[in-house]
């Protein structure tokens, strides 16, 4: 599930697929290539963030520069058939990655906050994605704790460092 987080409206729900179209067309050439690879690559995907409080697209299946883990290399191979250069290849595998994350975070029972920014040389935004519970109101908690201290509640302190480490327990008891 996904959240836009703002201090004036708290969490406002995100509930459209980015770019539908082309996740259906990326989908079709992908199948076309291996018929197996679309659950394979959701799997994957889906293990990443039962065991991480934050990601990009890239950290999930990259290993580095145009380095493909095994499970997403379907993802560049079958662009790389219909594409007209590697470097559009490269491109337009990266733009169907993120959809697929996008596609599975959404359907995710974590709330996932995410920040944009632009990626070089390019002309779409990379996003990072963070877990409300597990990463955002975990890492508040500890800071309001840091201040209850500096302000003499050290029960309040305990209390609230207590509450952060249960958000992060549910992420550590989900590690492999």
């Amino acid at each position: 599930m996904f959240v836009h987080f703002t201090i004036e409206d708290g969490c406002i729900p995100v509930t459209q697929q980015a770019r539908q179209n082309l996740l259906s067309e990326y989908l079709g050439i992908l199948r076309d290539h291996d018929v197996n690879a679309e659950a394979r690559i959701r799997d994957a995907i889906r293990q990443h963030l039962d065991t991480n409080t934050q990601f990009t697209a890239a950290w999930i299946a990259c290993d580095g520069p145009r380095s493909w883990r095994e499970a997403f290399r379907p993802v560049y191979d079958a662009l790389a058939e219909v594409a007209t250069d590697e470097q559009a290849a490269y491109e337009e595998a990266g733009k169907f990655l993120g959809l697929l994350v996008w596609n599975e975070a959404l359907r995710h029972p974590e709330r996932w906050h995410f920040t944009e920014y632009p990626k070089l040389d390019t002309d779409y935004m990379v996003k990072h994605y963070f877990a409300m519970d597990g990463h955002i109101c975990a890492r508040v908690k500890m800071r309001q704790a840091d201040d209850a201290r500096r302000h003499g509640d050290e029960q309040r302190a305990i209390n609230l460092e207590t509450a952060a480490r249960e958000l992060q327990a549910r992420w550590l008891g989900r590690r492999p």
